[in-house]
C-alpha cells in the first residue's frame, strides 16, 4: 500500500474532517513509531509504520467488509436527519462506507456494508445477475400461476417488466429469488398478483448466507478474510451479461473474467434529463460560501458549513428556507430568503459557472439528432436561466422543472417523472444525469437509466453513486 498523508489518514479512518485531522496532529495526539507526528503532510506507511492516537494503536485497512442482521426501523443510508442509519446504528466511523442494496425502512435481514465500491457495484448491478433471496409474508392469496408469472417477469403496475424471478417455496411466507433490485421492488411485485406484503427480510446476497453468519436480530459483525475472499471470487466470476434474461443456475458464469459494464447507449433514448448544479454545471463549490454570507448577515458564525450541506442536500429551495428558519432562527419568510439567495447566486452564475467537461459538445450532439432534454433541479428556475443564458445552452434545453413543482425534493422520484409526462416520453426511454446519492436514487425510483457525474464536492460519495446508478463519468465525451 502506498504511503499517506497523516491528515488523509486521520480522516479516511472517519477521525473528522481534514481541518480536524489537522487539529489533531497540532495537538500531538498522534504518533508514528512512538514520535509525534509533527506536520500534516508528513507520510505513513499503513502497512509498516506503528501508529497509536491519543495512546490506541490506529490500524488501516484498504477497505473493511461488516455484514448485519438488519432490524426494521433502521435506514439503509449513510445518513440522515430524522432516523437513524445503518452507519450511525453500527457505529462506523470509517469515510466511503456504503450499504450494499438498500433494504426499506421495514424491511430485515441481511446487509453488507462496505467501502468497497467495485465490489458493492458488482453485487448490485442487474446485468450481473446476482440472487438475492427474500422471506415474504403476504395477505390474500396468490394467483395459481404465480411461479410462471414470476418466471416470465412481472409487470409491475406502471408498466415495467422485471426480469425473471423464481419463487422458489409458494408459501406463506414465500421465497422469493430474484437478480435486480427495483425500488419496493418485491413489494410491488406480490401486489401485481393482488397481494400486500405484511413482512420482508433478505435470506442472503450472492454467496452470502443470513443462517450461515450466525447473526441474531440487530447483530453485526465484521466478515472473516475467509469470507471477504469467498465474496471477492465470487463477485470475480461474474460478467455483464445482455443478451439473456434468465435466471442464473448456482455456479454459473464462474471462472469468467470481470469487466466493468460498458457506458450506456445513447441511441437507445429519447430524452436526456440533467441535475444541474453539479451535474451540468461545475457550481457545487460556491453554496458553502453562499450559505456562510448569507448567516453571518444575522451573526451566525457557529456552525459546520460541511454538516449543513449534509442536511439540505436534495431540498428544494422552500424546504431549505424552513431548516434554515427552525435551525438558525432566521427572522425572515421563506419568500425573502429565496430572493435574497438568488440574488446572491445569480451573478455568480453569470460569471464564475463553467459547464462540466464535454457537457457542451454532448447537447449539441444530442439535440443536433433531435432528441428532447430537460434541467431537473431542486434550484430556482431564475438561477438556472440565468446560468443557461450566459453559457449559451438556453435554446439546447426543451424544459426546466424545479423541485418546488412537484410534491417533494430528491430522492422523491416526483421530478423525474412529472418531466417525462411533459415531455411525452416514457420513462425507460429517459437517460437522467446526477451527481449526489439521493438524485440518482431519484431517477431510478422513477423507472429511468441514471449515469453518475463525477463532481468534486461528492468526491467521498463516488462509491456510493457508482454503486447505485451503475455507471459514471467524468466528462459528457465519454457517451459520444
Amino acid at each position: 500500500m502506498e504511503q499517506m498523508r497523516a491528515d488523509r489518514f486521520l480522516t479516511a479512518l472517519g477521525y473528522g474532517s481534514r481541518s480536524e485531522a489537522k487539529k489533531i496532529i497540532r495537538e500531538g495526539r498522534l504518533l508514528k513509531n512512538g514520535l509525534p507526528v509533527k506536520r500534516p503532510e508528513e507520510r505513513i506507511a499503513p502497512e509498516t509504520d506503528r501508529v497509536e492516537l491519543d495512546g490506541a494503536a490506529v490500524r488501516f485497512e484498504p477497505m473493511e467488509y461488516w455484514v448485519l442482521n438488519k432490524p426494521a426501523g433502521i435506514l439503509c443510508a449513510t445518513e440522515d436527519r430524522y432516523r437513524e442509519t445503518v452507519i450511525s446504528y453500527m457505529g462506523l466511523k470509517r469515510r466511503g462506507m456504503v450499504p450494499c442494496g438498500r433494504l426499506d425502512l421495514d424491511t430485515e435481514g441481511l446487509l453488507l456494508v462496505t467501502d468497497d465500491g467495485q465490489l458493492v457495484h458488482r453485487l448490485l448491478a442487474p446485468g450481473r445477475h446476482v440472487d438475492k433471496r427474500y422471506e415474504v409474508s403476504y395477505s390474500g392469496e396468490l394467483p395459481p400461476d404465480a411461479a410462471e408469472r414470476f418466471d416470465q417477469g412481472i409487470i409491475l403496475e406502471d408498466g415495467t417488466r422485471c426480469m425473471p424471478a423464481e419463487l422458489e417455496e409458494p408459501g406463506n411466507p414465500a421465497i422469493l429469488r430474484i437478480q435486480e433490485g427495483k425500488f419496493h421492488q418485491v413489494k410491488r411485485m406480490f401486489r401485481a398478483l393482488g397481494t400486500t406484503v405484511t413482512h420482508l427480510k433478505r435470506l442472503s446476497m450472492g454467496p452470502l448466507y443470513l443462517d450461515s453468519l450466525n447473526l441474531r436480530d440487530g447483530e453485526f459483525r465484521r466478515l472473516t478474510e475467509s469470507e471477504v475472499q469467498m465474496l471477492r471470487e465470487f463477485t470475480e466470476g461474474k460478467r455483464e451479461e445482455t443478451g439473456s434474461r434468465k435466471m442464473n443456475t448456482p455456479g454459473a458464469g464462474n471462472g469468467t473474467e470481470s469487466c466493468e459494464p460498458e457506458l450506456p447507449d445513447i441511441n437507445r433514448f429519447r430524452a436526456f434529463l440533467f441535475d444541474f448544479d453539479g451535474t451540468l454545471v461545475d457550481s457545487m463549490w460556491m453554496w458553502g460560501a453562499i450559505d456562510e454570507a448569507y448567516l453571518r448577515r444575522f451573526g451566525i458564525t457557529d456552525f459546520s458549513a460541511e454538516n449543513l450541506s449534509s442536511k439540505i442536500v436534495g431540498m428544494s429551495l422552500p424546504e431549505c428556507a424552513e431548516y434554515f428558519r427552525k435551525e438558525f432562527h432566521i427572522p425572515a419568510e421563506p419568500a425573502e430568503m429565496i430572493r435574497d439567495w438568488e440574488e446572491m447566486t445569480v451573478e455568480k452564475y453569470r460569471r464564475e459557472v463553467p459547464l462540466k467537461p464535454g457537457a457542451r459538445h454532448f447537447l449539441d450532439v444530442i439535440k443536433g439528432r433531435g432528441e428532447k432534454t430537460a434541467i431537473t433541479s431542486s434550484n430556482s428556475p431564475r438561477m438556472i436561466r440565468a446560468a443557461a443564458d450566459s453559457l449559451g445552452i438556453s435554446e439546447k434545453i426543451d424544459l426546466i422543472i424545479t423541485a418546488d413543482e412537484v410534491a417533494s425534493g430528491k430522492p422523491d422520484p416526483a421530478i423525474y417523472i412529472e418531466a417525462a409526462k411533459r415531455l411525452g416520453v416514457a420513462p425507460e426511454d429517459c437517460l437522467v444525469f446526477e451527481d449526489i446519492p439521493e438524485g440518482i436514487l431519484a431517477g431510478k425510483r422513477a423507472g429511468m437509466t441514471v449515469v453518475a457525474v463525477k463532481d468534486d464536492f461528492s468526491a467521498g460519495q463516488e462509491a456510493e453513486k457508482k454503486a447505485l446508478a451503475g455507471y459514471m463519468i467524468g466528462s459528457y465525451e465519454e457517451l459520444l
